[in-house]
């Protein structure tokens, strides 16, 4: 069987097709241990063991793995994470082939030729095998390695003319990725990536907004209430000391500005594009502020409704 994985630092999303043909789809979020999780019950626990190390999954905990950096894509969590997505699907484990993704700064090495050592570090990395304490695990066969960003265009660059072209704005967890692709997947007009600016620029902050309004917790927890930053009742369940509430609205209010305004400094840089698509988790941050700096006609900005799978919805196409 072929999964096609994009293996995000904060969700690992995953497309595949079932027994019967059928399209599915799978996002499992990054949030893991260095210890395994007390059993109790009939609830499933998920611990595993790389390189002799434990690791489990765990939502909540204050000390779950940082993944918000370029390490995160060599690393045993990152291993991890894709089994426990693998996991997830429902399958039953058995070997499989993967395809996967590299940021653009990691794929492409500095004179934008694909970095053979880059990609051959991740397929090497991700055919580790792990262990599931007390149950099976898959067995990667096979690695494929695609670049960020630029599968997520197929559909919409295959309607295009080769004298117009996409600009696709890839906002992650941890990486910028921004790719400039001629109509008809015709050539790479231009490439961009940055491996310091992404949403973990605000999850950062507002972790330390919650510590100081007595909220101790995981970046999980962080980037849910980013996710409900505009819902002030939300917000006041979730967290602990409540007189503080009016710092945390300005962290988060002034990180969202720093962020876009990063993002929109490198945009300015791109030029001659025709069309452009916003996708990754952060696209829903940026994107009215993209859609107005950009000042294309409204047919020619694209945001789907489920940005964070385009990614991973166009290496199956393409796949």
């Amino acid at each position: 069987m072929k999964i096609f994985v994009d293996d995000g630092s904060t969700n690992v999303k995953m497309k595949w097709s079932d027994a019967e043909g059928n399209e599915q789809t799978l996002l499992s979020p990054n949030s893991f241990k260095r210890q395994w999780s007390v059993p109790f019950g009939a609830q499933p626990v998920y611990n595993y063991v790389i390189n002799g190390e434990q690791f489990s999954y765990d939502p909540v905990t204050p000390d779950a793995v940082i993944t918000t950096n370029i390490a995160w894509q060599y690393s045993d969590v990152n291993v991890v994470a894709v089994h426990h997505a693998l996991l997830l699907t429902g399958l039953k484990p058995a070997e499989v082939d993967i395809t996967v993704t590299l940021p653009l700064s990691e794929y492409y090495d500095r004179q934008n030729q694909p970095n053979a050592e880059a990609i051959e570090r991740k397929k090497q990395s991700l055919m580790r095998p792990v262990e599931l304490n007390g149950g099976e695990t898959f067995t990667v066969k096979s690695v494929e390695v695609m670049p960020e960003s630029i599968p997520a265009g197929f559909s919409i660059l295959n309607d295009l003319d080769p004298l117009e072209s996409l600009l696709i704005v890839d906002l992650g967890g941890t990486t910028l990725d921004i790719s400039q692709v001629m109509g008809k997947m015709s050539g790479i007009s231009r490439i961009f990536g940055d491996s310091s600016v992404g949403v973990s620029m605000m999850t950062v902050a507002v972790k330390d907004a919650l510590k100081i309004a007595r909220t101790s917790g995981s970046s999980y927890l962080a980037d849910d209430i980013i996710i409900h930053r505009h819902d002030r009742d939300y917000l006041s369940r979730r967290v602990n000391d409540v007189t503080r509430m009016a710092d945390i609205l300005e962290t988060l209010e002034s990180s969202e500005k720093l962020l876009t305004r990063r993002v929109l400094d490198v945009v300015s840089t791109f030029s001659g594009y025709t069309h452009v698509l916003v996708i990754g988790g952060g696209s829903e941050i940026i994107a009215d502020a993209l859609r107005v700096h950009c000042n294309l006609r409204n047919e020619r900005f694209y945001k789907s409704s489920t940005s964070q799978f385009d990614l991973v919805n166009g290496m199956f196409a393409i796949g």
